[in-house]
C-alpha cells in the first residue's frame, strides 16, 4: 500500500490596520501560550503563529496596495543583469554613516522678505533613475499612480528593518534585528540627493539659508531660476515655491524656520549638530567626574546618536 505524504498546512495572511489596538491584540496573542514570531517595525508589524502558519499583518494607512506594487516594480528592476555591477559597486562603497539630509547657513534669527524654496520632484525616485537602478517605465508608473507620500514609502521600503521576537509560551526565547539586504541602496539614494544639494549650496553661498532633504531655501528669489537650471542639468526636475513671512530663529540646539506657503503656515526645525554634540561631551565630562570621585573607572565617550526624528530618514520605513 502506497504511503501518502501528509499535506502541508496552507499558510494564510490576514491584514489589518496598524493602530493603538495592536498592543492589546499582541498581549492577547502572547497570553494564549502559542509559539509566536512577532515582527515590530515603525510602520508595519506582524504576528505569526509558528504551528499553524497563520500570519496577521498590521500596516499603516499610508501603505496602499499600489505602494507595494511600486515597490515590487523597483525590486524587479534591481534584479536586471545589467545593473548587477552597479549594485555590487554601491554595496562595497556606500556607508550609512555618510548619510546627510540637511545643511544650514548662519545660525541667526532673521526675517527674509523674498525667500523661496526650490523643491526637487520625486527626489529619491529620480535619484534611483539617475543611478540607473530603475527603468524609465518604472519611474513613470510610480509617478503617475502613487501620491508623494506613497512614492517615498515605495523607495524607503528598501531600508526597512524589524525587531523580531520569538515567544515560547509567554517568554521571549529569541530577539534580533532583521534588516533589509538592500538598505545600502537606499543609503546610496540619500547620498546622491545630498550630493546635488551640496553642489548647489556651494554655488550660491551668499543667498543660501538652508536645505532639508530635497528642498533648498534661498533668501533671494531672483536666483531661483538659476538654481532650478542647475538642478535640472544635474538630472533633477524641480519647482520654485514662493514663500511669505519667512523667519529663521536660532534656538541653540536647533534652527527654527517658519513661513507661509499658499496660505498655509509651515514650521521646520533642523538640529544644530555641533551644539548637541557639545551637550553630549559635557554630559560625558560630568559623568566621568562623578565616577572619579567614587573611584570608578571612566567610561568611553558616548557616541553622538540623536533620537530626533530629523536624523532618522531611513528609519521612517522600518
Amino acid at each position: 500500500m502506497e504511503k501518502k505524504t501528509p499535506k502541508r498546512r496552507k499558510s494564510s495572511i490576514t491584514t489589518f490596520k496598524l493602530n493603538q489596538d495592536f498592543v492589546q491584540i499582541l498581549d492577547k496573542a502572547i497570553a494564549t501560550g502559542i509559539p509566536l514570531e512577532v515582527g515590530l517595525g515603525k510602520y508595519s508589524c506582524y504576528i505569526k503563529a509558528k504551528n499553524s502558519g497563520s500570519k496577521y499583518k498590521f500596516i499603516t494607512s499610508m501603505q496602499s496596495k499600489l505602494t507595494f506594487v511600486g515597490y515590487a516594480k523597483i525590486l524587479k528592476d534591481l534584479k536586471r543583469e545589467e545593473v548587477s555591477v552597479i549594485i555590487s559597486d554601491l554595496e562595497d562603497n556606500v556607508h550609512e554613516k555618510n548619510n546627510l539630509y540637511f545643511s544650514m547657513g548662519r545660525y541667526e534669527s532673521k526675517k527674509y522678505d523674498s525667500a523661496v524654496c526650490v523643491d526637487l520632484n520625486s527626489a529619491y525616485l529620480q535619484a534611483m533613475y539617475n543611478l540607473c537602478l530603475i527603468t524609465e517605465e518604472t519611474k513613470e508608473w510610480i509617478e503617475e499612480n502613487l501620491t508623494k507620500r506613497e512614492r517615498l514609502v515605495a523607495v524607503g521600503m528598501l531600508a526597512k528593518r524589524k525587531e523580531v521576537l520569538h515567544f515560547s509560551g509567554t517568554k521571549i526565547v529569541q530577539d534580533y534585528l532583521e534588516q533589509s539586504e538592500l538598505r545600502f541602496i537606499f543609503n546610496a539614494v540619500i547620498q546622491e540627493v545630498n550630493r546635488v544639494m551640496m553642489h548647489v549650496q556651494n554655488h550660491f553661498l551668499d543667498d543660501f539659508i538652508a536645505y532639508w532633504v530635497d528642498g533648498i531655501y534661498l533668501k533671494n528669489e531672483w536666483i531661483a531660476i538659476d538654481v532650478k537650471m542647475m538642478f535640472e542639468e544635474a538630472g533633477f526636475p524641480c519647482k520654485i515655491e514662493y514663500l511669505e513671512n519667512f523667519q529663521s530663529k536660532f534656538k541653540f540646539t536647533y534652527m527654527e524656520y517658519s513661513y507661509t506657503k499658499e496660505g498655509d503656515y509651515k514650521c521646520l526645525n533642523i538640529p544644530v549638530k555641533e551644539m548637541q554634540e557639545e551637550m553630549r561631551r559635557n554630559l560625558n565630562r560630568s559623568i566621568n567626574s562623578r565616577r572619579r570621585d567614587e573611584n570608578l573607572g571612566e567610561i568611553d565617550p558616548l557616541p553622538y546618536e540623536s533620537k530626533s526624528k530629523y536624523f532618522t530618514q531611513a528609519d521612517l520605513f522600518d
